[in-house]
């Protein structure tokens, strides 16, 4: 499947440029915004991005030129066709390009200096003028309708899990607060289409609800109250009108909100996940990514009245429509200290009383993060070669309130693995699961967990009968000095500095109970990966093999945090289902 992602709908509403993800590439595509026509590509060289790092492109105002990030460095393409070219060749990671209202300058975010801060180029790549140099992260600039101001999100280091909504002149100049509190995030502003405020998505409720705040007075009112996640967000024309995709229990629902009436309705809910919802210029309707598990992810239109929708890319392959695709069952399942966890559980049809299937639990990573309703390959593939999968979403997850969320604070390797374990017993506890034949896979954060449930299980007869960590932590402490800087600080900002948590570190480490595995391991990892060093591979493999367990070790060479060449993935895929066929089948 070839996944189509991050688009942007022209200034007039004709076009659309998307990144897709084949041929070894994850290239800008053109094409008109209606169904029926052929993408037009317009990059050749763009390497393959993992969806959760990248952006999308920007439009300038008169839609002749798209800007894009490409190997950390700002480009801009004609869309008419024709070369692309680098505005920046610094060798520092340089994001979030953006256009300002009258196309003469482009703002995006570069890190010159460790920190990521604000600056401004033109069309033609001139040297870059800072806009503001502050000792920590800025992010996700929006110059003003007017082009007067620039609106931003800023990072505190002196406070990990605090956001706020700043504002700075666009020529330059002093920068003025307009958010702010201890422990709250304030992210994604989007000004009004007159300039005169800007909606920004908070959690200071306990749920990334959506905001309305008046610059000049600082007033600020609450648009919505769902007691669900606000994923993302678009105004219409003449702002009246909010699209919004809202999450409900892993569904990403679309949503349509009159902003003086404050009438809210759901215009589309369909057991899957919208995604980037943005308005055509008439307010007639709202293009928007859409995926689901029986659904590969493609570009759909919404009639903003009636909410019916039709695709406008096709990216299912006939073969794989055909295939027996499964929607999963919203469960909870208890777990220790009186927790009930949410996940989604697969079934294959076979399965029955009286023909018990095996099973996986599927961990996501991040710790941040959770399962949706999106389209998920791995989880189809284990459920068509007959597995069951419980994709939990742990103690830690995002989705589920800032109480479900902050929960793992302080309590890596703990509260998590006891709820890895509960995930087991849940399984075992269903008639048509064959108990004696369970396994875990995880990818990331994920791998930490599959580790830490084989290392830390104090069943007699273990749980799991094999455990894939794929590019996970062994050792939170080492990994804390080997990692890149955006990992280390989702460390501390759950966990503190080591030197103000060690023995919280050491308790959340799992390498150190490698004596207790029981099972054999399949690891993998990628030798260029910033976020887990390789080191950690490394150090979980010199442990395994001083207290003579079994296990497998594969490396991909020209990998980082997450495999995107083909060769590794084919490799990668067939070792999996060799491994667990072997364990569990």
């Amino acid at each position: 499947v070839q996944h189509i992602r991050h688009h942007a709908l022209s200034p007039d509403g004709t076009h659309l440029a998307f990144i897709w993800d084949r041929e070894g590439n994850s290239d800008l595509w053109l094409m008109p915004a209606e169904a029926g026509h052929w993408p037009e590509r317009l990059t050749f060289d763009r390497p393959p991005v993992a969806p959760w790092t990248d952006t999308a492109p920007r439009w300038s105002p008169d839609g002749r030129n798209l800007t894009y990030v490409a190997r950390d460095e700002i480009c801009i393409v004609p869309t008419a066709g024709g070369r692309a070219r680098k505005l920046t060749d610094h060798g520092h990671e340089s994001s979030e390009p953006i256009f300002s209202p009258d196309g003469m300058r482009i703002y995006y975010i570069s890190k010159r200096r460790t920190y990521g801060n604000l600056v401004a180029t033109t069309p033609d790549g001139e040297w870059p003028v800072a806009l503001t140099h502050f000792e920590a992260d800025v992010s996700d600039p929006r110059p003003s309708p007017d082009g007067s101001m620039v609106a931003f999100v800023f990072h505190p280091a002196t406070d990990l899990n605090r956001s706020e909504v700043c504002l700075v002149p666009a020529a330059g100049g002093e920068v003025r607060h307009l958010s702010g509190a201890a422990g709250v995030w304030d992210v994604r502003p989007r000004w009004t289409p007159d300039a005169s405020r800007l909606a920004f998505i908070s959690n200071r409720s306990g749920f990334r609800e959506l905001y309305l705040l008046d610059p000049s007075s600082g007033e600020t009112i609450q648009l919505t109250a769902g007691q669900a996640d606000v994923q993302s967000y678009d105004w219409n024309l003449d702002g009246s009108r909010i699209t919004y995709v809202a999450n409900h229990n892993g569904a990403g629902d679309l949503h349509l909100l009159a902003v003086h009436s404050r009438e809210d309705r759901l215009l589309r809910g369909d057991s899957g996940w919208h995604s980037l919802p943005q308005w055509s210029p008439d307010s007639r309707s709202i293009v928007v990514g859409f995926e689901s598990p029986l659904e590969a992810p493609d570009l759909w239109r919404v009639d903003a009245e009636t909410g019916a929708a039709g695709p406008l890319t096709r990216s299912m392959p006939p073969a794989m429509r055909a295939a027996s695709l499964q929607a999963p069952q919203f469960v909870h399942y208890p777990s220790s200290r009186g927790a009930s966890i949410p996940g989604f559980l697969f079934r294959p049809p076979a399965a029955s009383p009286k023909r018990r299937c095996p099973a996986i639990v599927y961990p996501h990573g991040g710790p941040t993060s959770e399962h949706v309703l999106d389209w998920d390959i791995m989880a189809q593939w284990l459920l068509a070669k007959g597995y069951a999968v419980l994709a939990p979403n742990y103690r830690g997850s995002t989705g589920y309130g800032l109480a479900h969320q902050h929960a793992l604070h302080d309590q890596w390797g703990i509260v998590d693995a006891e709820d890895m374990l509960a995930a087991a017993d849940f399984l075992r506890g269903l008639d048509w699961i064959d108990g004696e034949r369970l396994g875990i896979l995880g990818f990331s954060y994920g791998s930490y967990l599959a580790l830490l449930a084989l290392a830390r299980d104090p069943d007699p007869s273990a749980r799991f009968k094999c455990g894939v960590c794929i590019f996970g932590d062994c050792d939170i402490l080492t990994s804390w000095a080997q990692g890149d800087r955006p990992g280390r600080e989702d460390l501390e900002r759950q966990m503190a500095d080591p030197s103000q948590n060690r023995a919280g570190y050491l308790a959340g480490s799992p390498v150190y109970d490698v004596d207790k595995i029981r099972h054999p391991l399949l690891i993998f990892h990628g030798d260029e990966d910033k976020r887990v060093h390789p080191l950690q591979s490394e150090q979980l493999v010199e442990a395994l093999k001083e207290h003579d367990k079994d296990f497998e070790y594969y490396v991909y060479g020209g990998e980082g945090h997450g495999f995107l060449h083909d060769s590794s993935q084919l490799h990668f895929h067939e070792t999996v289902e060799r491994f667990l066929d072997w364990h569990l089948m």
